[in-house]
């Protein structure tokens, strides 16, 4: 028990500079004082008269209990403000830690372990504070019944230092075993909110296939949830039987009072009532430790996934991200970018699936204000990662990004992404419409109706009343945010591909000429042939490259 404590000990003092030495003394005041009142009620109770009222003793009761009451409520509520701040405060750090990863990092981490560590843990944090901090309080009261007893009788007082020594030692041996089990829980909790994030992003996949439905929740679901549920069961057994041990100690106490202490002390005969009248008494504080011993478990092993994410996430810590977020926004007008001579290539573990070893090679490129330029190319082309790597998501290895004739450094990286507004092909859309200031809903609405999404979806309060759309619908209402933002230069990749043909020909002939005229610039990854006239430049992309030569919009359309 004790390490565990220790654990959670040092937890709240590194995380919280409030959770100082009167806290500690309130609550070690609060488990005195409900000791007193025990052995108060106890020596009230051996000078019982009939007809008597014991003022002097009823008076010292009240006064103990209004104490406890006091102290125990400032413990309690002090503690769970504390605890839940630390929460508070450690999600939020390791989101900013998320945040100051590059994205070629964040792409090859483990989703799972994060939505577990950033939910399940913290609450299962929240939820055995409660009872370990009740638990310290109830320790000191049951250390003052202990001194009570010894007081009473030497050999009363051994007797049950002998089943407390013995408790705590069988559940330390216990608990080496539980925090073990804690851990490959938490590693199979991981694997299941995998497998639930395949089951919501890809039910139409799953519901399209007998086959695949069936080998998915008869092996991947049903095979992590089913370890996850023994293990834990074997966990909690384990558990059960600490709890099974504190609590038992009571009963034993007893009969070791009752049957063994007139045998080793006859004179003690005496006090055997009294002690056992305390040790009866003790029976609440000893269930508050009880419960605590599991909760503690529970909150070690949280306590480690919290700071082994953290670790992982610092040691992926990019200081040119972190740089980058302290940087003012440069409000420099947008004239031109150029790529000159920039490579990328995937490391061998990341980017999954085929961009495995997909590598982009002395690439150049020039964008000027109010260009419509259209990108081309087959599935696996380089297409997306060289959007990535134009926006500055992915650093390139060698070459250099130029923005109006200077290079894209550290310190203008963040107002050079800030250029770009992108309607990305796994675009998200966020419920709150973030960032504009003043939002005039009356324009939102009106872009609403003019994107043929009235009564699909509405705006209250700058909060979306609807995303959960269909694909197409979802892109148009990506637009309508990307013309919110109304940045210098717009990116769409593959939007018009999930629009019917009407919506089609109003993006081509209709709104990207509309955002030139603004002064805008865009860019438009696209296989729609049938519209490269509406581009200035249609630039094919190949094997990570752009193929040589301009495939200007006329030559496409003869």
């Amino acid at each position: 028990m004790f390490p565990a404590v220790q654990k959670f000990a040092r937890f709240i003092r590194a995380e919280s500079s409030e959770f100082r030495t009167r806290i500690v003394v309130v609550a070690i005041l609060a488990g005195v004082i409900n000791g007193f009142a025990v052995s108060l009620a106890i020596s009230a109770a051996k000078r019982l008269e009939p007809g008597q009222m014991q003022i002097r003793e009823f008076l010292l009761f009240a006064l103990a209990l209004v104490a406890f009451w006091i102290s125990k409520e400032y413990v309690l509520n002090r503690t769970t403000s504390i605890v839940e701040g630390i929460i508070r405060d450690v999600r939020m750090r390791i989101m900013r830690s998320l945040r100051d990863t590059d994205l070629l990092v964040f792409e090859g981490m483990n989703r799972g372990r994060i939505y577990t560590v950033l939910s399940t843990e913290t609450m299962t944090l929240s939820m055995s504070s409660g009872a370990i901090i009740n638990a310290g309080s109830s320790a000191c009261m049951l250390a003052f019944v202990v001194i009570n007893i010894g007081f009473l009788s030497g050999y009363a007082l051994a007797i049950t230092l002998l089943f407390i020594t013995t408790a705590v030692l069988i559940y330390i041996r216990k608990s080496q075993t539980v925090n073990a089990e804690l851990a490959a829980a938490s590693r199979l909790e991981n694997e299941f909110f995998e497998n639930l994030n395949g089951l919501l992003h890809g039910y139409k996949e799953l519901k399209l296939s007998r086959t695949k439905s069936s080998d998915f929740f008869s092996a991947d679901l049903w095979n992590s949830i089913t370890a996850t549920a023994e293990l834990r069961t074997k966990t909690g057994k384990t558990m059960n039987q600490s709890v099974l041990i504190g609590q038992s100690f009571l009963l034993f106490t007893v009969a070791g009072v009752l049957f063994l202490l007139p045998n080793l002390q006859p004179g003690a005969v005496a006090v055997v009532v009294p002690v056992v009248a305390i040790v009866l008494f003790a029976a609440g504080p000893i269930g508050d430790v009880v419960v605590a011993i599991p909760a503690l478990a529970r909150a070690g092993a949280a306590i480690d996934n919290l700071y082994s994410l953290e670790t992982e996430l610092k040691r992926n810590r990019n200081e040119a991200e972190v740089f980058a977020e302290r940087q003012p926004i440069l409000q420099d007008p947008f004239e031109s970018l150029c790529l000159k001579n920039v490579s990328f290539a995937y490391p061998p573990a990341a980017g999954g699936g085929d961009s495995k070893g997909f590598a982009l090679t002395t690439l150049d490129f020039s964008l000027k204000a109010r260009e419509i330029v259209f990108i081309v190319g087959g599935n696996g082309s380089g297409k997306s990662t060289f959007l990535k790597l134009l926006t500055a998501l992915y650093s390139p290895a060698s070459g250099q990004i130029e923005w109006n004739g200077h290079p894209v450094t550290a310190e203008r990286i963040a107002s050079y992404r800030n250029l770009f507004t992108p309607v990305f092909t796994d675009f998200h859309l966020f419920r709150r419409i973030l960032g504009v200031r003043d939002l005039d809903e009356k324009r939102v609405r009106s872009l609403i109706e003019r994107m043929g999404l009235a009564g699909k979806t509405d705006v209250q309060g700058a909060r979306l009343t609807q995303t959960d759309l269909s694909t197409g619908q979802k892109k148009r209402l990506a637009l309508i945010l990307a013309k919110l933002d109304d940045r210098p230069i717009y990116i769409f990749d593959e939007w018009a591909a999930d629009q019917d043909p009407a919506f089609r020909r109003f993006f081509y002939n209709t709104l990207l000429p509309e955002i030139k005229a603004s002064g805008r610039t865009v860019i438009a990854v696209t296989h729609d042939d049938s519209y490269f006239a509406c581009a200035d430049r249609v630039l094919k992309m190949e094997y990570g490259n752009f193929v040589p030569g301009e495939h200007h919009a006329k030559a496409f359309s003869e």
